[in-house]
């Protein structure tokens, strides 16, 4: 016990009077070298095609840190170049009159989140969502709602499409017909849901759930052209998740029946386990993942403040700035929103003991974006 003291007492003078020297790393492995490659490619690429886009699908896991982190890298970077509107799956277009009083500061998040009625709307947890809406709101990036009611998918599931009037659904057309290899992946998704309860064992079940998930898509899709007729100026950058983009199907499929074709999808680069580069304007430099006992460390990006200050996959982060933290959202947005210049203190657990390490961030990409969200939620 006195030896992790004293460790850790080398560790906090380090901070407080210089930044610790740090080891030159070892040569990364070439599966990582390579998907670090591509990553970087995906970024050059895109930085090419953004003037001519009028439409970039970003793809999700909805549950996954890192896919949101690198959706709010990727609009970081695109913000500098186009203006900006962000459409969001998880808030169905109806719900757009809230979304507006949102974008006019009529609402703070809290707000918004309960009169859209996120648990019933939604239900994944809010916090990995919170950076995003925090980041559209400061840099006044219009939020635009795409999805369909879950009443009306519930009936479509229920009924099918057929049996659905087109009266009956809230202005949504008719969807083009699922290619061969959609409507596998979605039959396959179907069984998947019937191994586990959640779908009925019958075929007319499977039916319904394919136009569903059409429904959605056409939905989807009759939102973003709408948007682009109204502003064809602004690049619409719109989360969704991956199973509505693979192959092009879904959303684009829609899309392109509609006459929008200067689109892209995109989904985050995989990358070998271990394998993770410093992101471009991190400013604590971690991947974290949380699950029912709290906010893990999975990774440590080299020369990031993380790795300098010692911290390591494995530890359990209990509080920031001696608040505690229960979700990887809440350290994330915690970072984002700590002013320039003062140290971060993080508490953290490691095979049974806590310690409490001052990080000292680099300065945010936009000093005053710090300073105002600071501010408004003081």
């Amino acid at each position: 016990m006195q030896g992790r003291g004293w460790a850790g007492a080398v560790l906090l003078g380090s901070l407080l009077w210089g930044r610790p020297a740090l080891a030159v790393p070892a040569p990364l492995p070439l599966d990582c070298q390579a998907a670090l490659a591509a990553a970087q490619r995906q970024q050059q690429e895109l930085q090419q095609q953004a003037k001519t886009l009028a439409v970039l699908l970003l793809g999700e896991i909805h549950t996954s840190v890192e896919d949101h982190a690198w959706q709010l890298g990727t609009l970081e970077r695109l913000s500098s170049e186009r203006q900006l509107t962000l459409a969001l799956e998880m808030i169905p277009a109806a719900r757009q009159p809230v979304l507006d009083r949102f974008n006019r500061g009529e609402l703070d998040v809290a707000g918004l989140l309960r009169e859209v009625d996120w648990p019933a709307v939604w239900g994944h947890d809010p916090n990995l969502y919170l950076p995003l809406l925090h980041w559209a709101r400061l840099r006044r990036v219009p939020l635009l709602a795409l999805n369909a009611e879950p009443a009306l998918v519930r009936r479509v599931r229920q009924q099918g499409l057929a049996a659905t009037p087109a009266a009956e659904r809230g202005g949504i057309g008719d969807p083009s017909p699922a290619s061969p290899a959609y409507r596998q992946r979605l039959e396959a998704s179907w069984r998947g849901h019937q191994a586990m309860g959640i779908a009925a064992g019958r075929e007319t079940d499977l039916q319904g759930f394919i136009d569903s998930q059409l429904l959605r898509d056409r939905a989807m899709a009759e939102e973003l052209a709408a948007a682009h007729r109204r502003n064809p100026t602004s690049l619409l950058v719109a989360l969704i998740g991956v199973g509505h983009l693979e192959g092009d199907d879904g959303v684009p499929s829609q899309l392109n029946n509609l006459g929008l074709k200067r689109q892209l999808s995109l989904r985050r680069p995989a990358l070998p386990d271990g394998c993770a580069p410093a992101p471009q304007g991190a400013r604590l430099g971690v991947y974290l993942e949380s699950d029912a006992s709290g906010v893990w460390v999975r990774q440590v990006a080299a020369g990031s403040a993380a790795a300098a200050a010692g911290l390591k996959p494995g530890d359990r982060i209990v509080a920031l700035n001696g608040r505690l933290v229960q979700r990887a959202g809440e350290v994330i947005r915690g970072v984002r929103l700590h002013p320039d210049g003062q140290p971060l203190v993080l508490t953290v657990e490691r095979r049974g003991h806590r310690l409490e390490l001052k990080l000292q961030l680099p300065p945010s990409s936009d000093p005053r974006l710090a300073a105002r969200d600071n501010s408004a939620n003081a």
